[in-house]
Order: C-alpha cells, then sequence, then structure tokens
C-alpha cells in the first residue's frame, strides 16, 4: 500500500508532536513530506533528522538559514523555505495526499485555504481559521472535495458518532430531524470552582495550567474563560450545519466523555477516552478505518465517577458572546476570535487582567459594524482591523 504523504504546519506544538508520535509507530503508512513551525529552530532540528521530510518551512529568513546551516553541517538533504507563500506551497503540493494545520491563531487561514482549495484530506486542529472563514473554507471544500476532519477532542468525538450515519466527511445536520441535540463538554479549566470576585487576581502561569490537557499557552486561558468552548459551537455550527439552539455545553471535570448527540427518539450516544490529543489524531489519519495498533490508553475501571453538569453562565461571559456572534452573523465571529487574541496576548503579558478579557472583547463587538465577508481577502482584512482597534482600545484604556 502507498504510503500517505503528509504535511505538518505546527509541528513543534503540543498536536504537531502528537501528530509525529502516532506517525512514528506506523511509518509503513505514512510519510513526512514538509514540516513547518514558527520559531522553534532546534525542536523542528530534532524532527528533520528523525522523520527526514522534503521540506521544512519556518516564517523568517534569518531562522531559515540557521536551519538550514544545522542540516548541512549534520548532512541532511531536507530543503529549508521561508515565508507566508511556502506554507501556502506545502499544503498545496501535488505529491501531499494530506495536511494538518495544528499552527495555533490567525496565522493558519492562508496555509489551511490553500489546503482545502488544493482538495487535500485536511486534518483541523486550528479551529480560528474555520470560525473567522466560516461557510468560504466549507463552500471551497465542497467545490475541491476536500475532507474535513477535526483534530480538538469535542469535535472528533462528534464526527467519530456522527460520520457513520453519514457514511462521509461531509456532514449536514440541517435537514436531519432525528438529531435533537449536540452536546460539547467542557472541563472548566482550573478555575472551575472559583468565584467570580477571586478571578480578578488570578496570573498568566495559573490560567495556563489546564487540570487535564496538555496545551498552547492561548488555547489555556481560552479553556478557562470558556471562550475555547464559545468558539467550539461556532466551529459545530459551520462544520456540521446545525443551529446554535440545537447545541449545548455541559461541565465535565473529568475530560472522559467528549461529547454526545441525542436522538428524537430519546437515546443519546456518548464518545469516551481518555484524555490524549493522540488518539482524535490516529482516527483523523486513519479514517474511515482506525487505527490497526493500540494509541491511547482505557482505564475506566479506575474511573471513581464521570460528572455532568450545567454551566452557569453569568460566570463565563465569553460563553454568550459567541452565542450572540452566531446570531448576528456575517463578520461578528471573525471579529470576537480576533478581539480575543489580542486581549489573551496582553493578559500573558501581564498588561490586563483576566477578567479584563471578556470586557474588552465586548466593547470591540459593540463597536464593529457588521459586514458579509466575500473572499479570503476580506476576512484578512477584518481581522487585521479588529487586531489593530483592540489593541488601541487597550492602550488607550488599560495601559
Amino acid at each position: 500500500m502507498k504510503r500517505q504523504n503528509i504535511t505538518i504546519h505546527g509541528s513543534t506544538g503540543t498536536i504537531g508532536k502528537n501528530t509525529l508520535s502516532v506517525i512514528a509507530k506506523a511509518s509503513n503508512q505514512y510519510k513526512v513530506f514538509a514540516l513547518s513551525a514558527k520559531s522553534k529552530i532546534n525542536t523542528l532540528f530534532n524532527q528533520i533528522k528523525k522523520f527526514s521530510p522534503k521540506y521544512a518551512v519556518v516564517i523568517s529568513k534569518e531562522k531559515a538559514n540557521q536551519l538550514s546551516n544545522l542540516c548541512k553541517e549534520n548532512n541532511l538533504t531536507t530543503k529549508i523555505l521561508f515565508g507566508a507563500e511556502s506554507y501556502d506551497r506545502v499544503s498545496s503540493d501535488s505529491r501531499v495526499d494530506c495536511v494538518l494545520s495544528g499552527i495555533s491563531g490567525t496565522s493558519a487561514l492562508r496555509p489551511t485555504y490553500t489546503a482545502i482549495q488544493s482538495g487535500k484530506k485536511l486534518l483541523l486542529a486550528n479551529k480560528e481559521s474555520l470560525i473567522m472563514s466560516g461557510e468560504l473554507m466549507i463552500k471551497a471544500a465542497l467545490k475541491s472535495g476536500s475532507q474535513i476532519i477535526p483534530i480538538d477532542s469535542e469535535h472528533n468525538a462528534l464526527f467519530q458518532i456522527l460520520s457513520p450515519l453519514f457514511k462521509t466527511s461531509k456532514i449536514d445536520l440541517r435537514d436531519r430531524d432525528e438529531i435533537s441535540k449536540i452536546i460539547l463538554t467542557a472541563s472548566g479549566g482550573p478555575f472551575l470552582n472559583f468565584k467570580r470576585k477571586d478571578l480578578r487576581h488570578v496570573t498568566p502561569d495559573e490560567a495556563t495550567k489546564h487540570p487535564n490537557w496538555e496545551m498552547g499557552k492561548k488555547i489555556s486561558v481560552d479553556s478557562a474563560t470558556m471562550m475555547n468552548k464559545g468558539l467550539e459551537i461556532i466551529e459545530a455550527s459551520i462544520l456540521y450545519g446545525i443551529d446554535y439552539s440545537k447545541i449545548d455545553v455541559l461541565i465535565h471535570p473529568q475530560s472522559i466523555i467528549h461529547a454526545l448527540v441525542s436522538f428524537s427518539d430519546g437515546s443519546t450516544i456518548s464518545h469516551l477516552s481518555n484524555h490524549d490529543m493522540k488518539i482524535p489524531i490516529s482516527y483523523a489519519l486513519s479514517w474511515p478505518k482506525r487505527f490497526d495498533r493500540k494509541i491511547g490508553k482505557q482505564y475506566f475501571s479506575s474511573i471513581d465517577k464521570l460528572t455532568l453538569r450545567q454551566v452557569k453562565k453569568r460566570e463565563f461571559p465569553c460563553l454568550d458572546m459567541c452565542i450572540e456572534s452566531i446570531k448576528i452573523g456575517k463578520n461578528a465571529p471573525t471579529i470576537i476570535n480576533a478581539a480575543n487574541e489580542v486581549a489573551v496576548e496582553y493578559f500573558l503579558d501581564h498588561s490586563v487582567k483576566f477578567t479584563d478579557i471578556p470586557i474588552i472583547i465586548k466593547t470591540i463587538l459593540d463597536r464593529s459594524r457588521f459586514v458579509r465577508l466575500k473572499n479570503i481577502d476580506d476576512v484578512i482584512e477584518c481581522n487585521k482591523e479588529t487586531r489593530k482597534l483592540t489593541t488601541k482600545l487597550i492602550e488607550s484604556r488599560w495601559k
């Protein structure tokens, strides 16, 4: 059987490392075609040594020269590329079968959209690119035949529950009356049992210590504010064509139940697994089959209890703002995503308080003009302008 060629964007991050770990167990099935990263040159170099990709991509010429010299000193033949166009190039190359979008934030938009336009199988870990571009990305996938398979645990769980019903990666719940509700679970993050008055004083170090998952700093803060879950509601509405009123969120501190689907006859199907990102990654890689090697542990017999409870939305205003952005439509999800990114950057820099994050986002949302985005250039411009406005707001009121 021919090995699949894979491009991994964000190979030095948590998702990228876990993907390479899975591929290492099935080197007869998968070949790393290209790796990309932003600045972790030593980590990327070690990955090049182990997986011998044809290309490696970094953002700047300086980093490219640094990496190229390391490769030459060690007689490695990987070609080093740099710049935004190079990320697109390794996404669209005709030899590539599959692209993993594991870059965090909005910088993943172009290479992700390029992979879809090129008809690649897309393993989507970067929800921001889908939230920003919305229907543009779904329409591009329908046109090119690209398969979009989500990597984040909740949407991958939904995909595992729903894809057997559709027997395709293109799941559209608009006309499926038998599905009454889809439910995403949330751990509640590190501040689940904090009182609201205590959140004002939490630090970036505390906010980035997730109780269950090993994640990057930005997504860890999003988990703590529940913005991550709000963005996942937007993602589900776009990816599965389901009205936001049919999407619910439940707090599940154990992070074992990742999603549930309720049907019109009163039945509910849930997906359970250990909180290990290698499990959804392996499923996405091998879909429509399952990985023939054991990836994650199953230790349900040792679990004392599994709990589900309602979200106290007053404690997590970001959740309601995301729902509001779906109601508004147009460029509202793009705006809320960009404003959040900037607010989190300032929080991680100790320039604003944790409780300022939703205030900043709400202020920007209230001041914004909502228009339809016709193409990816419009999306990029809207993101750029929103980031500029958010930065200006913070610099004028918080510094």
